[in-house]
């Protein structure tokens, strides 16, 4: 099939009011535990995407029962722990999806092998395999050793110490924690420091202490977790994507207009909240009302000089804004964002080239050159990343002649985008 093309209308000064969907990263996570759960738990205002539904077909197979309806899902988890699959399971380009299942499938018996797409292949999990290997799982290599296609033979997760490397992402340490109360015996959790975009693991932690599961944070990097434990059954929201509201706080910061995006809440776990303090340093205007955020854009915006380790999602976005803004920016210590959904560095780069903007790619990050931005001569990539589609979409706001390529891929995270895009106005 051919990648779709979507032309951007320029809009002089944006003025809107968004509803979001729920959040990705609380779906996976609502999903996972509540097949984990005593009994059926209920999750409202879930997000149904391409991504989160790889997750819940995959526990389906492992033989939960998912109950969808128009704005909720009842989640029954199976009598036994896990079935057998007949059939690989098969994650599509989920990277989230394969480094949260493949600690969850460790905590069943039997033999579960997972796979995914070619690029889902090229994404490492080798470090989730080798801690689950050493709480007792058997992993087998079907492929290229550390990438999927993988085989995990389990009889459940021994209670012992584990260390976890976390440097490329925190999903394998969060994949290890939400598995471990399953545990035949108490488990103590280590990981390596810095680990990736930590504030996703403070997520699946809130979320685990919200579900009745005790745990005791015994250092900086260690967590004492007894075990067994069950995860109780009860009713979820999930709460708007900050992810998501970023491309529309975006659409604001470039066109000096205004977006107020709800249901969001400022004490919020997730991470991507702090893009609103690097917007308010480039210039923007921010106010917390009582569901959601509102940010006023400037007339000029300013560089900024940023460590994006704790929020790499919000790169791409943060680097368009970068192109517009007068002066030179930088973008740090974010080496893992080469291993998501496409090379994302050099994603951005690329996008960024085609406008006209000078750009210095670094090993950790990229050296932004504002100001220049010019309307294009050809479509820009998105190299099937949902984030690169929606975060360039934001240039066709102020330059005439922006086209995204591979627009279908914002499926991933966020169906309706360009229905909702689409109806910015001035």
């Amino acid at each position: 099939m051919n990648p779709l093309i979507k032309q951007i209308r320029p809009v002089p000064r944006v003025n809107a009011r968004i509803r979001l969907p729920g959040s990705k990263s609380i779906t996976h996570r609502a999903l996972i535990m509540a097949a984990l759960a005593a009994g059926p738990s209920e999750i409202g205002n879930p997000l149904k995407s391409e991504d989160t539904m790889l997750t819940a077909r995959a526990l389906e197979q492992l033989g939960a029962g998912m109950n969808w309806g128009a704005d909720s899902v009842r989640v029954s988890p199976p009598r036994t722990r896990w079935r057998e699959p007949e059939e690989t399971i098969f994650l599509g380009n989920s990277g989230t999806s394969a480094r949260l299942l493949i600690a969850v499938v460790a905590a069943g018996c039997g033999r579960f092998a997972l796979d995914g797409t070619p690029r889902l292949r090229e994404r490492p999990i080798g470090a989730a395999a080798y801690a689950l290997a050493s709480l007792g799982a058997e992993v087998r290599w079907l492929g290229e050793p550390g990438f999927l296609p993988v085989e995990i033979t389990a009889s459940g997760l021994a209670g012992r110490r584990v260390r976890v490397d976390a440097g490329k992402s925190s999903q394998f340490l969060s994949g290890i924690l939400i598995a471990a109360p399953t545990a035949r015996s108490d488990v103590r959790i280590e990981w390596s420091e810095p680990a990736a975009s930590f504030p996703y693991v403070l997520i699946t932690l809130e979320m685990m202490n919200k579900a009745g599961i005790r745990f005791e944070r015994t250092g900086a990097n260690s967590i004492f977790l007894p075990a067994p434990q069950v995860y109780a059954p009860r009713g979820v929201v999930v709460e708007g994507d900050f992810s998501s509201a970023s491309y529309f706080w975006g659409a604001a910061a470039l066109t000096g207009g205004a977006v107020f995006t709800y249901p969001l809440s400022e004490d919020s776990p997730q991470g991507d909240r702090r893009l609103l303090d690097v917007l308010g340093r480039m210039g923007c205007r921010i106010a917390w009302e009582r569901d959601g955020v509102r940010v006023e854009g400037p007339d000029v915006l300013s560089p900024v000089d940023v460590d994006m380790n704790m929020m790499p999602d919000m790169v791409p976005t943060l680097a368009v804004l970068a192109g517009f803004a007068q002066g030179t920016s930088r973008i740090r210590n974010v080496a893992h964002l080469r291993i998501k959904e496409s090379d994302r560095l050099e994603s951005v780069a690329s996008g960024l080239g085609v406008l006209g903007i000078p750009v210095e790619r670094l090993e950790d990050g990229l050296v932004i050159r504002g100001g220049s931005a010019m309307a294009p001569s050809s479509p820009i990539c998105a190299f099937d990343d949902h984030r690169i589609a929606m975060a360039f979409a934001l240039a066709g706001l102020r330059l005439r002649g922006v086209a995204i390529e591979g627009a279908e891929s914002v499926a991933k995270s966020f169906p309706d985008f360009w229905e909702i895009f689409d109806r910015l106005e001035g």
